[in-house]
């Protein structure tokens, strides 16, 4: 466990969008569980697999299905508030931890546009896997913001990042 000396934060955030895409393309997990699962578990959070991605199930396909705010945006904003909140031994300060956040929403909404579920994943005239392929580039997106600011913000997780989980293609819950 632990990043080795050669690994840089980059390094570790295209790990980490490999994963998530890995989880949300092969094991059926959606934006919101696979960010959630993959950044629980690279980082040695004490989180339980499964209890992150439960953390994860109700921001699936814009909070259970209500097609509203992206779950790979709400995905990555609930398990950096797992990391970054400040109610925690190892939280920011209310302000830092709300710019943070508000931080994730901007580049996510700079990025692709929009942070509505409906309008992120509307399907385009005559091309049926649009949606699919388009879920799975915002979550990738959103794991690559949040890792980011997870390492900005808390740059000791570096020492925890579990490489074996990162590179691993298995799905354990």
């Amino acid at each position: 466990m632990g990043a080795d000396s050669t690994s840089s934060p980059g390094e570790i955030v295209d790990l980490v969008v490999e994963r998530v895409g890995n989880c949300y393309d092969k094991h059926d997990l959606c934006c919101s569980e696979s960010i959630s699962y993959v950044l629980s578990q690279a980082f040695a959070s004490g989180l339980g697999a499964r209890d992150a991605v439960q953390l994860g199930a109700g921001y699936c396909h814009g909070m259970g299905g209500a097609g509203c705010s992206c779950g790979a945006l709400t995905g990555a904003v609930a398990i950096l508030s797992y990391y970054l909140g400040p109610h925690g031994p190892d939280g920011l300060k209310k302000k830092q931890f709300r710019r943070c956040i508000r931080e994730m929403h901007d580049q996510f909404r700079g990025r692709f546009r929009s942070t509505c579920c409906r309008i992120l994943s509307k399907k385009v005239k005559g091309k049926k896997e649009v949606g699919r392929v388009s879920c799975q580039q915002l979550t990738g997106g959103g794991a690559e913001i949040a890792t980011r600011l997870l390492l900005m913000a808390r740059p000791e997780l570096m020492g925890s990042v579990d490489l074996e989980f990162l590179q691993s293609r298995d799905l354990i819950l």
